[in-house]
């Protein structure tokens, strides 16, 4: 049948020489390439060759026991140094027992610890400033009363005045910074004229708030509630702050060793106001709500 494929051909024929095929007439012999025998190795022949030669067997035997005496070693000076350190720990707090009273107990960090300790410290020490904070925010109307005031008699007198801050979310609330007054007449006025208008408003708004409902048959209402607050707001404001009644106190004093009259008769309330406000903002202003509090219901008994 013409046309047909030649059939495939498994075995090669006994007279051909070896390594040479069948081929049609015409066609060109592909032969393989053959090795150089002239070629030199590549360098990563000779890399990989010197690397296989070399003696990892021995150096592997000779090197244990060295890595297994050097790993206890390390092992041994760190327990030893965990054990001087935990005797020079106990030795440290026993000594300083009295001054920090910490103690670092096993599987605890320190910096754990430590990060509490300080926040429970910064806690202690804001929760006052916090607790002054919100009496000034709740009694603002008093604190603008207060600086106004003082603002008003300190530029009557004539003083110099540098910054006026008539309210603020900080201790103390509202200030006035003026020149320093060289009479003791003038410090007392605009420190404590103050005290005794900012008293007298608190006792006004309480005393209604206050009055016997058995007596009078009053019902409480929203304008009960305003009264209580701005009287309280009044009272709890009423004594100045320790930057106001520190100065005042020393000029007193000073007063005193010159014989002055006015400074013996307030050298002893000046010394007392500037005590009570030297622990902040809250101890005046409970001072000033009691005393409110006790001549707003005094009033009808």
């Amino acid at each position: 049948m013409s046309g047909a494929l030649d059939p495939i051909q498994e075995d090669l024929p006994l007279g051909l020489p070896s390594g040479s095929s069948p081929t049609s007439p015409g066609t060109p012999t592909i032969r393989p390439a053959q090795p150089d025998p002239e070629r030199p190795p590549s360098l990563f022949e000779q890399f990989g060759t010197t690397v296989r030669a070399l003696p990892w067997a021995r150096w592997r035997a000779q090197a244990a026991p060295i890595l297994r005496s050097g790993a206890q070693g390390i092992g041994g000076v760190a327990r030893v140094a965990v054990t001087r350190g935990g005797s020079v720990a106990k030795i440290a707090a026993s000594r300083g027992g009295s001054v920090a009273r910490v103690a670092v107990k096993r599987g605890a960090p320190y910096t754990l610890q430590l990060a509490k300790a300080t926040a429970q410290i910064s806690l202690i020490r804001a929760f006052p400033l916090l607790i002054a904070r919100t009496i000034h925010l709740f009694g603002f109307p008093a604190v603008v009363v207060r600086t106004a005031i003082q603002y008003s008699i300190a530029h009557r007198a004539g003083l110099a005045i540098d910054e006026v801050k008539y309210f603020r979310v900080d201790d103390p609330a509202g200030y006035t910074v003026y020149e320093a007054p060289s009479r003791l007449s003038t410090a007392i006025a605009i420190t404590y004229l103050p005290t005794l208008v900012l008293l007298i408003l608190g006792v006004v708004c309480l005393a209604p708030a206050l009055t016997p409902r058995v007596v009078l048959q009053l019902p409480v209402s929203w304008i009960t509630w305003v009264q209580v607050w701005l009287g309280l707001a009044f009272a709890a404001h009423a004594f100045p702050s320790y930057e106001e009644a520190g100065p005042v106190s020393e000029q007193a004093r000073v007063g005193v060793l010159k014989a002055d009259p006015v400074s013996v008769f307030w050298v002893i309330p000046a010394q007392i106001v500037a005590i009570l406000t030297r622990l902040g903002g809250i101890p005046p202003a409970v001072a000033g709500v009691l005393a409110c509090w006790w001549l707003a219901g005094a009033l009808f008994h």
